[in-house]
Formats: structure tokens, sequence, C-alpha cells
């Protein structure tokens, strides 16, 4: 049989290591012997309380045995283990959320059911709430409610719910869309922060966040607001018809006005021409008989001129004139009618005849 060889080992001894090693363990042993009570000092006479917690002290006997009125702040407090306890809550804003969609929750909120909400015109709404609140009285809230979260469901969700249906019921739903809601929101959260107040909470806000409606009230809206566009495009044709007809009245008045007024104007027109031709024919009667007159002035001064010294010679002039008028052809003069010597002649003759 063959025998297993085994390889010898090596150890290095550096005596400084060794030394080094020896000197970190009772270093440790004594930061032990130092540390260990410490913390279990620490542990039994002291507590830590976060800056966004507040604490209430509880002493389990003795003369201050109970729940002790005066908060704890936060930090480092004096806890002694066994005798006393500090029991924490949140003083920073805290949210409940009423609604069933799951992303609309944030993170460490407390989620329930959205509020239905049943409106005046029978048609339910489901709301989504936002409830944000916080501790404003701690030893009242653990008097009433005990250590724990027990005051969100005995107040917040016990009086947001009932609250949200009495003030947003008194809606119709499709007031929800209206300014009539932020009158009943107003109404609403000053009634939620009477009862917060009561129980040692308050109340922050209420954010209204959503609303949802059955499916058949989509349908009926939609009904009622084509019946309730046509009432109003009725009214509308009715009020352009009724001023349609006030106009007609009131072009036919002013037709009728300058007709009237027309046939006024003709009136004066035609009686100023009849007072022109008037007096044009006054004034031609006027000319004629200056006219008349002056003839039959002339004519009897010619019958006077007539009946005086030369009548004869004119009488044979006209008689001449006549003569010479009844002629028709040619006429033929021997004599010169230009010899003023003969024409002197015979004139002296007739002269001497008479």
């Amino acid at each position: 049989m063959s025998e297993t060889v085994t390889p010898p080992r090596f150890r290095v001894n550096v005596p400084w290591a060794e030394a080094l090693k020896a000197r970190a363990l009772r270093l440790a042993l004594r930061a032990a012997l130092v540390l260990i009570p410490l913390f279990f000092l620490r542990a039994c006479l002291f507590t830590y309380v976060p800056p966004d917690q507040i604490g209430m002290r509880q002493v389990a006997f003795g003369f201050s045995k109970g729940l002790q009125k005066k908060p704890v702040g936060s930090g480092y407090q004096h806890q002694i283990s066994g005798y006393e306890q500090v029991h924490t809550f949140p003083r920073n804003v805290q949210a409940v959320e009423f609604t069933n969609n799951p992303a609309e929750t944030g993170a460490g909120h407390r989620k329930v059911g959205a509020i239905k909400v049943p409106t005046v015109d029978g048609y339910p709404v489901d709301v989504d709430v936002t409830v944000l609140y916080r501790i404003a009285d701690p030893y009242q809230v653990v008097s009433s409610f005990g250590f724990g979260d027990a005051y969100e469901e005995a107040v917040v969700i016990r009086f947001t719910d009932p609250l949200v249906k009495q003030h947003l019921g008194k809606l119709k739903a499709e007031q929800f869309y209206a300014d009539e809601r932020l009158h009943r929101i107003a109404d609403l959260k000053n009634a939620l922060a009477q009862r917060f107040r009561e129980n040692g909470l308050a109340l922050v806000d209420v954010l209204i966040r959503q609303y949802d409606y059955p499916e058949t009230f989509q349908t009926l809206t939609e009904q009622k607001k084509i019946q309730d566009q046509s009432v109003l495009a009725n009214r509308q044709f009715a009020k352009q018809a009724e001023v349609q007809t006030r106009l007609n009245q009131v072009t036919a008045e002013g037709q009728n006005l300058i007709n009237v007024k027309s046939a006024e104007f003709q009136a004066q027109i035609t009686e100023i021409n009849a007072k022109r031709d008037l007096y044009e024919r006054q004034k031609k009667a006027e000319a004629d008989l200056l006219v008349k007159s002056a003839e039959a002035s002339g004519t009897e001064q010619i019958n006077r001129a007539a009946e005086g010294a030369g009548s004869a010679k004119l009488l044979r002039l006209r008689r001449g004139l006549a003569l010479l008028n009844s002629l028709k052809g040619p006429i033929y003069i021997s004599e010169d009618p230009t010899d003023i010597a003969r024409l002197a002649g015979g004139v002296e003759k007739g002269k001497g005849k008479e």
C-alpha cells in the first residue's frame, strides 16, 4: 500500500503583529464594557421621538399614574422602562382618501370607497373626496379613542361620509359643475371642522376631486340638453319674429309718414304752382289790359289825327297802300321815285287844288 504524504505547513510568526492583535482585542473588550451599559441605560432611561411625531407619556404606577396631559416633544426624551412609556402620534398633515380608483390614493394614505351622494333629482353620484387633517390635541384623541389610528375610523370616516351626503345631496346632478357646488362645499367644511374640533382634530381642507355619474345619466342629460337647446332656440326664433314684426311695423309707419309728408309737399307745390299761375294770369291780364288800353288810346289818337288837317292825304295814302297790296305781279315805275323836285312840285299842286 502506498502511504499518503501530508505536505508540511509553514506558519509565519511575526511578533509585532501578534502584539497588535492582542492590543486591539483588549481595546474592544474595554469599549464593550463601556458601551454595553450605556446602550442598556439608554434603552431603559431614554426614548427617541422623531421630528414629525408628537409623544404622550403614560405612567404605569405611582402618584402620577395614567396618561399625562403635557405632550412630549421630538428628540431624545427620558423614559424609565417598566415605569412609563411614551406613545407617539404623527403631528404632520394626514390624509384619508374616499375613492374607488387605486391610482388616486397616495402612499401611506388611508383608502376608503367613494362616497355615493344621492342627489335631489334621483341620480346617485360617486364623489372622490380627500380629507386633510392633523392631530390638534393628542390627549383628547388618546382619552377618547385610545392609542393607534382608531380616531380615523371613529372621527374622520364616521363624520365625513354623512356630512358629504347631507350637503352635496342638496344639489342636482348637473349642479356639481355649477357655482352652487362651491357654496355647499363651504358649508361642508364648516360642519366637518366643527366635528373634528370637538374630537381633538383640526381640519386642514376637504378636496372634492372627481364625480362619477351613472351611465343612464349621460344619455338623459344629452336628451335634456337637446330639449333645453330647442326651447332656447324657439325662444330666440320667437324674439326674432317679434323683432321682425316691430321692424315691419316701424317700416310701415315710416313709409306712411313719408307718403303723408310727400302728399303735404305735393299739395304745397300744387298750391304754389296755382298761386304762380294765378299771378301770371293776373299780370298777363293787366299787361293785356295795358296793351289794349294803349292800342285803344293809339287808335283814338289816330282817329283824332284823321279828323284833323291832312286826313284826306292820309286817307289817300291808305287807299294807295291797299291798292298796292292788292296788286299781283311786277310793278313797273316810269318815273324816278328819287326825283325830289318832281315830288315837291306834285305836292305843291295838290295844295293848290285844295
